[in-house]
């Protein structure tokens, strides 16, 4: 009866240490992927990328290599239909880290170095100081905001209370880039005035002498650091940002004859809003240097690229690689001839477009995709619900959670803010674009311009059909939807101020200026 007794005991025991390492099981899998229990969040930033990458859905343009956003594609969620708040690194970035948008923030441009001063964002919490202000170690190095290092000025829109630690250092946000050398990027054999940061061309060293191989590095080592409370790691990579110069071995990967021609309509600018960088498309069309300029963003791509697959190596050998929230933004898009530009700057789909990925453990689906457009202002309520804490009540974007989940693929239009003028001397004001399903609406207030563009039968933004009888219905519904995130928009009716309508509802610009007419202004560059 004893020895029975001791045998019943002993088997209790038996199921009572399963039943524990069982509950451990479980918890270290609820740790792993339940958001309610802190994920850290890798937070990469990546400096002017465009949709050029391969991975499905983003269009890709033939020939780049991008291995290692490739990889990431097969770990995570791509929206490859994101928009940025502005097409420049200042406001776009304020916004995207503030969560106001530029229509509410008033940030439409580059005359708030001191974002902080405006009333919209005089007591906001940013990302960083959300999490820092949840419990997280809060940790950053290279560009996250806007941000210029050594050689350029020195400067970075980020405050100091919201970081643990910033690396290099909160002043010097950006370790020394160095340059191609003169003989290849200087501006004395080319015809016509070239900007002197708009360079390209390869440089005679290693990866290690680049900037950002050195804040992925610092990233990396991070990632081999053991952390009591559960971290927020921001990594700003500042490349494929000009000047597009990086190591020699990425300009051999696109030798010319293999550099793709990038579709460019002739007079495109005829029938839509003439902004004010038509000089620098002219010095890269005069001195022939297309295909040089778009080997040297691809070789830059490619470059990031291989920094991209640094740092993911380092998380996946890390500990963290199974509780950690992984996203990677761009500030805007890139334009690459189109609309006589060769940057940023603009309304129309080659600025506003940026590449958005999320890995999110126990939520996200590796692997999928959404072509439903969204914002990249989005990140930030999304990465609150993912953590599983509250947002701000005053955060613009909205949740991409649902779509993460695949429950859901609801989202209102998203918008784009920028201040624009023709020209240093002309007057200008701020303009705003609405992407949705199948259109892209733009308004410029200050000259009464619309631009509406079906991107059903005009990927390219080619043909504005704001004017057309058939497109009346559109605009309108567009006007409204438009109206309902920048209440302060009116439309006076009437042709808009120095263009032509015809009977058939095309629009011209009077007095067209054909792009040999123009001439050079570097107060504009």
């Amino acid at each position: 009866m004893k020895s029975s007794l001791k045998s019943g005991q002993l088997f209790l025991l038996k199921i009572l240490c399963i039943d524990l390492f069982i509950l451990l099981i479980a918890f270290y899998s609820s740790a792993q992927t339940n958001p309610s229990v802190k994920q850290n969040v890798l937070f990469i930033s990546i400096d002017d990328l465009n949709d050029w990458i391969n991975p499905a859905g983003f269009g890709g343009v033939p020939g780049l290599k991008t291995p290692n956003f490739d990889r990431l594609a097969k770990m995570s969620m791509r929206f490859t239909n994101a928009h940025v708040p502005s097409p420049a690194c200042a406001p776009s970035r304020a916004a995207i880290m503030t969560g106001v948008h530029p229509a509410k923030s008033g940030i439409t441009g580059w005359k708030h170095a001191q974002w902080r001063d405006l009333p919209a964002l005089k007591d906001v919490q940013t990302i960083e100081q959300f999490f820092k202000g949840k419990g997280y170690t809060t940790l950053a190095g290279g560009k996250i905001y806007h941000t210029l290092a050594p050689p350029r000025a020195i400067v970075n829109q980020s405050e100091a209370k919201g970081w643990d630690y910033y690396y290099p250092s909160l002043a010097i946000p950006i370790p020394f880039q160095v340059r191609a050398p003169l003989n290849v990027i200087d501006p004395k054999q080319f015809t016509g005035t070239q900007p002197d940061y708009f360079t390209w061309g390869p440089i005679a060293l290693g990866d290690e002498y680049m900037a950002d191989y050195q804040i992925v590095d610092w990233a990396n080592y991070q990632l081999s650091l053991k952390y009591e409370k559960p971290f927020f790691l921001a990594v700003g990579l500042t490349k494929p940002h000009d000047p597009w110069e990086v190591p020699l071995k990425y300009f051999d990967m696109y030798p010319l004859e293999s550099v793709p021609d990038v579709k460019i309509k002739e007079n495109d600018l005829e029938d839509a809003f003439i902004h004010g960088r038509r000089p620098l498309h002219k010095f890269i069309v005069d001195n022939n240097q297309q295909k040089k300029v778009v080997q040297a963003y691809m070789a830059t791509i490619s470059f990031t690229d291989a920094m991209l697959g640094r740092l993911l190596d380092a998380f996946e050998k890390s500990v963290y690689k199974n509780n950690t929230i992984v996203v990677l933004w761009s500030d805007h898009g890139m334009h690459m001839g189109e609309k006589e530009n060769w940057e940023k700057f603009t309304l129309w789909e080659r600025s506003t477009r940026a590449p958005l990925f999320i890995m999110a453990p126990g939520v996200s689906k590796p692997g999928t995709s959404t072509h439903k457009p969204v914002g990249i202002i989005d990140l930030y309520p999304t990465l609150a619900e993912l953590i599983g804490e509250k947002a701000p009540a005053y955060l613009d974007g909205q949740s991409l959670v649902p779509m993460l989940r695949g429950t859901s693929f609801d989202h209102k239009g998203v918008v784009t803010g920028y201040e624009l003028k023709e020209a240093a001397t002309a007057p200008g004001g701020d303009a705003y674009t609405i992407r949705t399903d199948r259109y892209r609406y733009i308004y410029y207030p200050f000259i009464n311009l619309e631009e509406l563009y079906d991107h059903e039968t005009d990927d390219n933004e080619w043909n504005n059909i704001a004017y057309k009888k058939e497109s009346k219905k559109v605009i309108e519904e567009h006007r409204k939807l438009l109206l309902h995130q920048v209440n302060n928009l009116k439309w006076p009716g009437g042709s808009p101020k120095g263009y032509t309508i015809s009977k058939e509802g095309t629009v011209r610009k009077d007095h067209y200026p054909l792009l040999k007419s123009i001439t050079g202004n570097t107060k504009w560059f």
